[in-house]
């Protein structure tokens, strides 16, 4: 005799709550394996180890539908895992510090940047306290704090410049004036392993968007957005996991994109723009998380 769905129900809602206690339980535990991992330094994340795990929890199931369905469930339940470890390793100052300094404001006395054609004129409205300011006297232009431009014909040179330490700073628009985006442009950031420390807005419009970029690792107080990028292999739910840090302690992404670094195999970095500080606890436990899941991690500044 067939059940009601009534009962069926009623059947569901036990093994739920079975379920739901048992998952408590296992995170019980982690808390406990967190705690040895801070006292010997071992680190939260062991791809071998969750590979088999993985591998022996599927075998463990009766069918191919649940076999797959199983690896999928405790995929999630292992990320979990880690996150409350990452959770706990910052609570207990287990941090790695990012390497940012903190500054109050930006002084460009005798200083030099570099701008290419479509950032000259915002370049020189951002620097117009700075550049050629009348002298007291009402004579010739006061060079004292006279903050130098050099236009370059590309972003490549540009970055090539500050590389050579021939310019303190580049001035360059957000986006790719052909195709609008960013992630090139960024590439290049990373790539050179520079750091961006203040956005401007001519505009309101996305085009007239403009970042200043140093090589000094510095991050302006008040600074609110930070943006990072990584790399990620071609694979079912690579980016899914790593991204989940960000859900996990409710962050904000405003923005991600992606390059392709690598045909064969196919691999991809990723550049993402967040709302934060890396003073605030919630991004320390994502950065830490994605930064110790994702390959080539980096924080490229922590700005305003």
């Amino acid at each position: 005799m067939m059940k009601d769905l009534s009962e069926i129900r009623k059947d569901i809602d036990k093994i739920d709550r079975q379920i739901v206690d048992l998952y408590e339980e296992r995170m019980m535990l982690t808390t406990q394996v967190a705690d040895y991992k801070i006292s010997t330094g071992k680190q939260v994340f062991d791809p071998q180890r969750e590979h088999d795990k993985l591998n022996a929890v599927a075998d463990m199931a009766h069918s191919d539908f649940t076999s797959h369905g199983a690896r999928e469930l405790f995929e999630h339940i292992m990320s979990m895992s880690r996150k409350k470890q990452y959770q706990l390793l910052t609570e207990h100052g287990k941090f790695a510090p990012t390497g940012f300094a903190e500054i109050g404001a930006l002084d460009f006395s005798h200083a030099a940047a570099a701008y290419i054609d479509t950032s000259e004129a915002a370049a020189r409205q951002y620097f117009s306290q700075w550049v050629g300011r009348p002298a007291k006297d009402g004579g010739n232009a006061d060079a004292s704090g006279v903050c130098g431009l050099l236009h370059c014909e590309s972003w490549r040179e540009a970055c090539e410049t500050l590389q050579k330490e021939e310019v303190n700073y580049l001035f360059l628009p957000v986006q790719d004036p052909a195709s609008g985006y960013v992630s090139a442009n960024y590439n290049l950031v990373a790539e050179y392993g520079f750091y961006i420390l203040e956005e401007y807005h001519a505009s309101p419009e996305p085009k007239d968007r403009y970042i200043l970029i140093a090589r000094d690792r510095l991050s302006l107080s008040g600074a609110d957005k930070i943006t990072i990028c990584f790399e990620a292999p071609d694979a079912c739910g690579s980016l899914y996991h790593l991204m989940s840090h960000l859900t996990y302690n409710n962050l904000n992404m405003n923005r991600i994109e992606s390059i392709v670094i690598s045909r064969d195999p196919l691999d991809y970095r990723f550049f993402m723009d967040l709302s934060g500080n890396l003073n605030d606890s919630a991004i320390k436990n994502a950065i830490l998380g994605m930064g110790s899941e994702a390959r080539n991690f980096k924080i490229l500044g922590n700005y305003r």
